[in-house]
Parts: C-alpha cells; sequence; structure tokens
C-alpha cells in the first residue's frame, strides 16, 4: 500500500509539473502573438494595406444605409422575432470565457493538446479582436443608434457606453470565436452553423438598437481578419 501511495504522490507530482510547464509555455505564446498582432502595422505590405483600406471603406459606404436598416429591424419586431434575437445575451463573453476555460482545463487534465490549443487560439482571438475594438470604440466615439442622432453623431475620445457604438463589441468577440471554431473542423454545415450564429448575434445588436449595421459590419471584419487565423502551434 505505501509503494502504491508513494506512487500516486509521485505521479501527482509529475502531472503537475507538466501542467505547469504547459501553462507558461502557453502564457509565453499568448505574449508573443500579442505582441506580433500589435506591431504587425509595421509589418504590413501593399495586400495588407488595400485589404484593411477596403474594410474601412465599405464601412463607410455601409454607413450610409444604417438609418434604412434601423428603421427595418425596429418596424419588424415581434415575440418570435425576439426570441431569436435574444441570442446576443447567451452568445457572449459569459459563454466565450467559460468555454474556453472548460476546454482548457479539460485539455490539461486529459492531456489532451488539441483541445488544449484550441483553448489557446480562442483565447489570443477574442482577447486581442476585443481588445482592439475597445481602442477603436473609445477613439471614434460614435453615438448609438438609440441616442436619436444622426448615424454621423461622433464624440470621440470618451469613455460614455452612449458614444461606444463603432465597432460593435458584442459582434467582434462572437465573430472571432466562432472563426476558430469553424476553423477546427472541415465540414461545411458546421462552419455554418458557427458563422450563422454570429450572425444572428450581429443582427441582434442592430434588432436592439444597440448599433449601426456599420458597427455590425466593422466588427465581424475584426473578428474575421486576424493575423493568428492561421497561426501554428
Amino acid at each position: 500500500m505505501k509503494y502504491f501511495l508513494l506512487f500516486f504522490i509521485v505521479s501527482l507530482h509529475f502531472t503537475f509539473a507538466q501542467a505547469d510547464s504547459l501553462i507558461i509555455h502557453d502564457f509565453n505564446n499568448f505574449l508573443k502573438v500579442g505582441a506580433d498582432f500589435y506591431t504587425s502595422p509595421l509589418r504590413f505590405d501593399s495586400k495588407d494595406w488595400v485589404k484593411l483600406s477596403s474594410v474601412v471603406g465599405i464601412s463607410a459606404l455601409a454607413s450610409l444605409a444604417d438609418k434604412e436598416i434601423k428603421n427595418f429591424s425596429q418596424r419588424n419586431q415581434s415575440e418570435s422575432a425576439d426570441a431569436l434575437f435574444n441570442i446576443d445575451k447567451y452568445y457572449y463573453a459569459e459563454f466565450v470565457g467559460a468555454s474556453i476555460i472548460a476546454f482548457y482545463g479539460y485539455g490539461l487534465v486529459a492531456e489532451n493538446n488539441k483541445i488544449r490549443k484550441l483553448a489557446v487560439k480562442l483565447t489570443e482571438a477574442t482577447f486581442l479582436a476585443t481588445s482592439l475594438t475597445i481602442i477603436t470604440k473609445t477613439i471614434v466615439g460614435r453615438g448609438r443608434p438609440y441616442m436619436q442622432e444622426s448615424q454621423y453623431s461622433f464624440n470621440p475620445f470618451t469613455m460614455d457606453n452612449d458614444y461606444n457604438s463603432f465597432p460593435s463589441g458584442h459582434t467582434t468577440l462572437v465573430f472571432a470565436y466562432s472563426t476558430v471554431m469553424a476553423n477546427e473542423v472541415d465540414n461545411v454545415f458546421w462552419k455554418i452553423g458557427w458563422y450563422s450564429a454570429a450572425g444572428l448575434v450581429g443582427y441582434a445588436r442592430i434588432y436592439h438598437n444597440q448599433h449601426w449595421f456599420s458597427d455590425v459590419l466593422m466588427g465581424a471584419a475584426i473578428g474575421y481578419f486576424k493575423p493568428w487565423q492561421n497561426c501554428c502551434f
């Protein structure tokens, strides 16, 4: 019995030591990806600048339709639509955070590197995309549609939530998460499911009069187009 206990204690110590090593490795990888992300504009080539300019240009053009889409969403509300578009209350930070913790914990305990690395990629994608969105919101200071002002009403460099409309944080987060999940399985229905869920969240933000269409479009672009999308370990 004493030999079994000794073996159990040694094995437990080895397991925790290995887990600590993996956690340190993953944290260092997160810091490296973050540094690469924030310094990436210094390494942009002409294609990168064209892509960025195209996204900004398309969002600017989309703003011309902001009021019409807002009015359409407010006119077409019903109990069934309310139930469907409550998705933005469930597919958001709580779900994302809980699932990442669950994936990472399972990956460590079960020594499943694929699931653990998925959790790391999800953390990188959601955290970095959301941080960029928060910075942009603060700088731009766009008024939310419920303020009953023009879609071109701005109060730059503010933390006031009423003027933190552009881009949509909900949409950024779910598109970042959905893109990573969609790329994990080579199945068209799997991909359609994840992107459909993200799209529903995006429209839900318009439906609830929290964002303009162009806010949602830019949020989706930030969540989808990201340098870590094809990252390998």
